[in-house]
């Protein structure tokens, strides 16, 4: 009785809302009477064929946009690449290999001049050079780069050079061929353009004048 009575209650509005004007969607009704009810139900999902048809859709505009940036980048090549005449694919395609592989023979030819002229440059030259300057890794170091002729006392002057400037030789790279000498020194203990410019007057007396007068070297000790 208790489930009967609440039936009526629930049914009871039914018959005043399809009498009334304002029943234009009976279909409405059950969603209006139990909203909370309806709610909880899950949304219908897509079938498996309009899945597939979305699907099918979104690929072939995937495509369209493939194919759109392929063409571009022929395009790209059709305007860049020399002596071009035929302008298909296959064409276009063999010649961007051909430059490729000529590309990748000049690179290997500039790296072998590259490395012919570093070992030419640590050779000693045919005239007399002076360069010096600081060590971009350590501004308290000195690098000095010389070549003249080889002389017996010339390593001496040299030393005695950087010890009227009041620096000293921390590291010496030295190469003799044919009666000439490349050098390379590192030295500290110079302060500014000052002791940069000292530094190169004392050691340009040594490699222009490098032979020992009166039996002494030119330098004091």
């Amino acid at each position: 009785m208790v489930h009967l009575k609440q039936i009526e209650q629930v049914l009871q509005p039914l018959g005043g809302y399809y009498s009334s004007a304002s029943c234009s969607r009976p279909n409405s009704l059950p969603q209006q009477i139990f909203p909370s009810l309806f709610k909880s139900f899950p949304r219908k999902t897509k079938s498996k064929a309009e899945s597939s048809i979305a699907n099918a859709y979104k690929h072939k505009i995937a495509e369209r946009h493939r194919r759109k940036r392929i063409s571009q980048q022929y395009d790209m090549l059709r305007s860049i690449l020399p002596n071009l005449i035929k302008m298909d694919k296959a064409s276009v395609l063999g010649e961007t290999i051909k430059q490729a592989r000529e590309l990748k023979k000049r690179v290997k030819e500039m790296k072998a001049v590259r490395r012919g002229s570093a070992e030419r440059a640590a050779l000693p030259g045919e005239l007399d050079n002076l360069s010096l300057g600081y060590c971009e890794s350590d501004k308290s170091l000195v690098k000095v780069t010389f070549s003249c002729d080889d002389q017996t006392e010339l390593i001496s002057d040299i030393t005695n050079a950087v010890k009227t400037v009041k620096g000293s030789i921390v590291r010496a790279e030295m190469v003799f061929i044919g009666g000439r000498q490349r050098s390379v020194l590192w030295v500290k203990g110079l302060t500014g353009n000052e002791g940069l410019g000292m530094l190169k007057r004392a050691l340009k007396m040594a490699i222009d004048r490098p032979k020992i007068k009166n039996g002494k070297s030119r330098f004091p000790q």
